[in-house]
């Protein structure tokens, strides 16, 4: 079965009042909504209520919502939104010369591998990559090499349109060659190495 089709069906399930359907959910996306959400303030109690209070408000709501294919995708969606609500509700939660929540996680990676003397060049260089992206550019390559999700599926998360996304990807990645093209670290390596950044928030 694939997976859309899977999808489908647990969450159909869960319409149709399934409370273990409704907890396979929760066991299987929580843990990815709540580092999701991370990656946009560093308020954990913060992200663990808006978690909390999606999953409340889809089970009380469930008679009213309509089938969905890809559960991670209208989670991280709906986690987003919640997220978004607040902080358009307390404005002192995120920098005042931004209008929205930042993408920004913190990239832990350096402290991992400072340890090992040899990769001390290609650790200034990772930070110098990741500072060099704007927050928007680091969310649609987390989303497009972390998540692996298609340009569609961004697109509804980051409410742009399919081709806006892949413009979006192509500068980051030109930005990172162009930046970095004299450096010793071979561009693969590194955004391999941001990727794993991800991993370990």
């Amino acid at each position: 079965m694939m997976k859309q089709e899977e999808d489908f069906a647990l969450w159909n399930q869960f319409l149709e009042g399934d409370e273990k359907a409704y907890l396979y959910i929760y066991k299987l996306y929580a843990q990815d909504m709540y580092s999701y959400g991370m990656l946009f303030t560093a308020n954990s109690e913060l992200v663990k209520d808006c978690l909390h209070d999606v999953f409340v408000k889809i089970h009380r709501n469930r008679k009213k919502l309509s089938q969905v294919d890809n559960i991670r995708l209208y989670l991280l969606k709906a986690m987003k939104n919640y997220l978004f609500d607040v902080f358009d509700k307390k404005k002192e939660l995120f920098h005042n010369d931004t209008i929205e929540p930042v993408f920004s996680p913190e990239y832990t990676i350096e402290d991992k591998i400072i340890r090992q003397e040899e990769l001390h060049y290609q650790s200034r260089k990772i930070r110098q990559m990741l500072e060099s992206l704007t927050p928007r550019q680091k969310e649609v390559l987390y989303y497009k090499y972390m998540k692996n999700l298609t340009y569609d599926e961004i697109g509804e998360i980051m409410q742009m349109n399919y081709q806006s996304i892949l413009n979006l990807i192509q500068r980051s990645i030109k930005k990172l060659r162009e930046t970095f093209a004299e450096s010793k670290v071979y561009l693969s390596i590194i955004i391999q190495l941001i990727l794993i950044s991800f991993l370990i928030l």
